[in-house]
This record gives C-alpha cells, structure tokens and sequence, in this order.
C-alpha cells in the first residue's frame, strides 16, 4: 500500500508541475505541523511545489505565525494547551493524524468554531492483534519476570526455578474473545497459527442483525458463545475488542467474573472502562486469575498501586496500535489530502479507513486460497470446462462472423474477474452510501448535541437528583445564556460545594464497601468544610466542566449504564462531562452525554485560584 500510494503521489506531482511552473517560495502558502510531525521530510518532498511545511514545537508556539498557516497537522486537539487552540482559525484545514477520541476532538473544534477538521487515520487491527498475542505470550511464559532476573540467575537449579513455576505452553489452551471486530478476526487467526481453540461472543449480534451491519467474520475453526458467562468459564485467555457504549461499560464486573476459569489470563487494549478494576484486582489476590495485561492505566495512583503489588499484571503506555507502518500510512493519506485541498481547492471529508471494507478483501483472499486448498479437484473440474466454453464461443464466432468478437470475449470472461467486478461495485456503493450516512451525522450534530439514552432501570443513588422532563429539555436553550454568565465566576481550580435545592443536605462521594467504588449521595450530618462534599472544577471546554472528588482520589463525577451518579474515572470523556444552567442559587448539572441526567444544585465556591500567584486559597 506505501509503494503504490507514493508512485500515485509522485505522479500526480510530476503532472501538475508540467503544467503550471512553480511559483516563488514566498507566495507558497504555509503548513505548520504541532505535536505529531518533527521530521516533516516527506511532507516537504511531495508538497515541495504546492506549499512550504513548517514544523513548531509546542514550547515555540507562543513566538509561531500559526495563525497565517493555511493548514495544520496535529496529532489530537486534547492535547494541545488551551492558548493553542484559541490561535486556531476557522478558515484553516485542521488535520488530526491518528486522533485516539475524535468525538472529544470534533466537540473541540465546535465550541472553538473550527468548521475544517478532517480525522486520518488507517486500518489498525493488525497492530492490536500482535500487542495482544505478545502479551499473552509474555503473561504465559514469564518473560517479563525472567528478564529481571536474566544477571543474577544461577541456572535452572538456582534462583530462576521458581520463577518459572506457572509457565504454561500455548497448545491445547482455549481462547476466548469479547467483541467481533477487525482486531479480534486477526487475533483469532494467529491463535489458531498456535494450536489454541478460539471461541468468540458477540456483545452486539442482535442490534447488528438488526440494523444489518457487516461483522468481521471469524475463522471456520472459531466456535461462537451464546453468553458471556459459558465463554468466561471455558477460557484460558481471555482478550477483550468491544468498543465504549452504555451496554459495554464494565462489561467484565464482579458478577461475570465469579464464572471465570481459575488461573485465566485476562488483556484488554481497549477503554478501561471496560472492566470493573476493583473485581479484577480482587481476583488477582485471591488467585483466581494467574494474570492480567492492560494497554493504558488510568491515575498514576492506581497503575503504581498494581505494578508494586501485582508482579503478574502488564501495562502498556495505549501503544497496542502503533506501527511505524501505519504512521507512514497516515502521513502519506495526510499529504494526499492536503494535495486535494491546495490545488482542487476540495475541504475533504475524514479519511478514516474502513475496517469493513479491508476486512472483506482479507476474508475474500482467504475463501480463495481456502477452495484452491480444499476443492482442487472441483477448481481442475472448472477451469476444464471453461475451456470448453472458451473453444465454443470460438467455433461460434467462426461460424458467425458477423458477431463482434469483444462480446463474445465479454461473454466468457473468467468468474474470478466477474466475481472482482461485482465486488467492487458493492464496495463502491458501501462507500457511497457510507459518505452520504457521515455527511448526515455531521449536519445533524451541529444542530444539537448527542441526547442517546443510556440503557438501564435502575434508580438513581442521589434523592435530589432527577431526569429531565422533555419540557425540561425544550427550555434547555433559554437557560443558556444565564449559564455562561454564572460559569464566568467560575475557574479553573476551583473547590465547591453542591448542596440539595430540595432540602438541607450537602452532595458527597461516599464509597459503597472497602475497597469498592465511590457513588454520589447526600446527607445532611455533614457541613461544606468535610473532605467528602467538596469537588475541585475542572474545565473541559469553555461550556462544560467536570467534577473531581477529592475523597475518591481525583476521580471524575459520571453516569454509568445503571444510570447512577458514580466516580470511577480519572480520564475525561463524554460521560464524564457536565454543562452549567442558571445561576450559582439555582444550578442545573447536565450530563454531555445523557442530558436527561440533571443535578439541581445551590452551588457555593469554596476557594478560588489567586490571579496574581497562581495559588488556591480558601475565601473564609
């Protein structure tokens, strides 16, 4: 894919150079690369002609004209600081080069007005597959506890003997995946390669079915779970590949993991959210677990906490899908579209890629080489008749030599190439109706946010809380205006105090067992100077803030799938996002994610952030 894509970009360099002389490298406009591109050689080598790229690190960025560029490469906007993002300008093409949330960073570019954010990325189900088969690897054969001990070994009768105690071999163990997507096909092929039985569980085979989405197939020898709980308790491993939604949020929770196999092996390169890490570590003291390996911990707290006393869990920096050949990918689809923007004068559309597409090119490749194996016979049977069909229509256009002879050739063509045609005319359509459907979503969500419904009855923990109304939620937008007004008072840093508009009783993080996860409730035997009703303000965008509970160690105040309000996070995200409505008397908290979930607060600042020095005093 690299080869061919620079041989299309060199060619179409070298035409548009033969047809319009290269201007002077003053009036070339200006590409500025932020975070994600230091050596910018190979933008410069195919650009060389169109525009002039400019790489500015972030410490300079204060001294950069980033506001005369006409294009910007970044990696993420959450990560830039937030006077970067203000020197941002509408008119500008902003490139997000293997943007990890882009729903964080197209929620960004709205509130700051940037209607040219395009995403890149590529296909990165390969990556993943290797990082997880690696770590299973790792998890069974020690390596990361054998290679600390590599120097003062003295022999398999020494020091190392114990150390190897619990090594287990790859074949006849069984494998069980959570999820159907591009990276755990993959991963099912590769555990096959190792003698290990693959069994598979569709967390979302019925609202697929449903909206008749295509799903990456599995292998012929992979055998499909009906319950989540029969696939946990048949598997040796266990490797998770399911996607962040209201029904997989703690998809792996006490209960479900009271059926898993002892001495399992449990990897997750997807959201944290996924598990419920109290349940795990539990299960990793009491043995029940032989190990565990996560791409991305969050709080520094909690992954210092798990390596010092777990020598048997893995962490990973979130690099489970990185390649050097999938960021040359990027960079390479990257300079593609910037030639499109500049010469075409065309704001494309995200270039994502599509796992769906690449994934049936792969499964077409392997039922081809799986017939050419298993019916060779019945391949022999075909091209012999095709054959015979060929000296036919020969010896019928000797006889008829008035029919052209290109339709008879049309006519008998191969069925492997009909069979391509076919295929790619339904990749085309795909694509096209695809574009169509993301050009809808886009238009749809500049008018008005996400309001998708969480699933789950159960009630909330909080007695003043409550779900908004739909005339709760019509007279959202009047009450806009006084929001932005109170939130001025606000800052960043900030401590509060939410206390219950209903009755006397203050809001606090309680936790719910020791050891277990904190939840917000109210009392009304505490004051605003207890650690547990006080919340530091955390800005997120210049409309939404989140709440971090000090007693529950900085986590940040959300909604999970049984509708309750929880603190189990210390990473920003949807869930985790709250708008302010009305005045600081009279305060509505409305989830980004869900606003039908709405905390009627009388807000009271505690301390605030000196102007001057920088520093957090209490204001009595």
């Amino acid at each position: 894919m690299t080869t061919t894509v620079k041989r299309d970009l060199e060619q179409q360099q070298q035409n548009r150079s033969m047809m319009t002389s290269s201007p002077p490298q003053q009036t070339l406009p200006l590409i500025i690369t932020l975070n994600c591109i230091e050596d910018t050689s190979l933008e410069s080598q195919y650009l060389s002609s169109i525009a002039r790229v400019e790489h500015v690190p972030l410490h300079l960025l204060a001294d950069s004209n980033i506001e005369h560029a006409s294009a910007v490469l970044l990696h993420s906007l959450a990560f830039l600081p937030r006077a970067a993002q203000r020197r941002l300008r509408p008119y500008q093409l902003i490139l997000c080069l293997g943007s990890a949330d882009r729903a964080v960073d197209s929620a960004i570019a709205s509130d700051l007005g940037l209607g040219r954010l395009v995403h890149v990325d590529v296909s990165r189900a390969e990556e993943v597959a290797d990082t997880v088969m690696a770590l299973f690897l790792g998890l069974l054969r020690r390596t990361h506890l054998l290679s600390r001990h590599a120097l003062s070994a003295s022999g398999w009768l020494g020091s190392v003997q114990p150390l190897c105690r619990g090594m287990r071999r790859c074949r006849g163990l069984v494998l069980g995946i959570v999820g159907r997507s591009g990276s755990a096909k993959s991963l099912a092929t590769r555990s096959l390669a190792f003698k290990i039985s693959v069994l598979y569980y569709d967390v979302n085979n019925s609202s697929n079915e449903e909206k008749g989405k295509r799903i990456s197939r599995f292998p012929p020898a992979a055998r499909k779970m009906d319950t989540l709980n029969d696939l946990l308790a048949a598997s040796d491993l266990i490797s998770l590949h399911c996607a962040l939604t209201n029904d997989t949020i703690q998809i792996i929770n006490a209960e479900c993991l009271q059926h898993v196999k002892p001495g399992a092996f449990l990897v997750n390169t997807g959201s944290s959210q996924l598990l419920d890490d109290c349940a795990v570590k539990q299960l990793l003291i009491d043995g029940t677990l032989a190990g565990c390996a996560l791409d991305g911990a969050e709080g520094p707290q909690w992954m210092e906490a798990w390596i010092r006393e777990m020598p048997n869990v893995l962490i990973l920096p979130r690099s489970a899908d990185y390649s050097e050949e999938v960021w040359t990918e990027i960079r390479e689809k990257a300079v593609s579209i910037l030639q499109t923007f500049f010469l075409d004068d065309v704001v494309p559309s995200d270039a994502v890629s599509d796992d769906d597409e690449e994934e049936d090119e792969r499964l077409f490749e392997d039922e081809q080489s799986d017939k050419q194996q298993k019916h060779s016979a019945l391949t022999d049977d075909i091209h012999v008749s095709y054959e015979s069909s060929m000296k036919k229509s020969i010896t019928q256009s000797i006889a008829s030599p008035s029919q052209p002879q290109e339709s008879i050739l049309s006519q008998n063509s191969s069925p492997q190439s009909d069979m391509k045609r076919s295929r790619s005319s339904k990749k085309a359509k795909k694509r096209h109706a695809r574009q169509k459907s993301m050009n809808k979503e886009k238009e749809s969500s500049i008018i008005k946010e996400d309001d998708t419904a969480m699933s789950g009855t159960d009630q909330v923990l909080s007695s003043s809380s409550h779900f908004a109304s739909p005339d709760d939620l019509r007279s959202k937008r009047t009450s806009i205006g006084i929001g932005k007004k109170s939130l001025e008072l606000l800052k960043d840093g900030c401590v509060i105090s939410l206390q219950a508009r209903d009755r006397a009783a203050f809001h606090v993080s309680r936790q719910r067992a020791q050891g277990g996860g904190w939840f917000l409730d109210t009392m009304s035997n505490v004051t605003k100077r207890d650690p547990a009703a006080q919340f530091l303000v955390v800005f997120r965008s210049k409309d939404t803030i989140g709440l971090r509970s000090f007693t529950a160690g900085g986590k940040l105040l959300q909604i999970n799938r049984r509708m309750e309000f929880v603190f189990a996070s210390h990473s920003f995200d949807v869930w985790e996002s709250w708008t302010f409505e009305g005045s600081l008397e009279e305060c509505r908290l409305v989830n980004c994610r869900n606003p039908s979930a709405v905390l009627d607060v009388r807000v009271e600042i505690l301390a605030t952030v000196g102007e001057e020095d920088g520093v957090t005093r209490w204001l009595d």
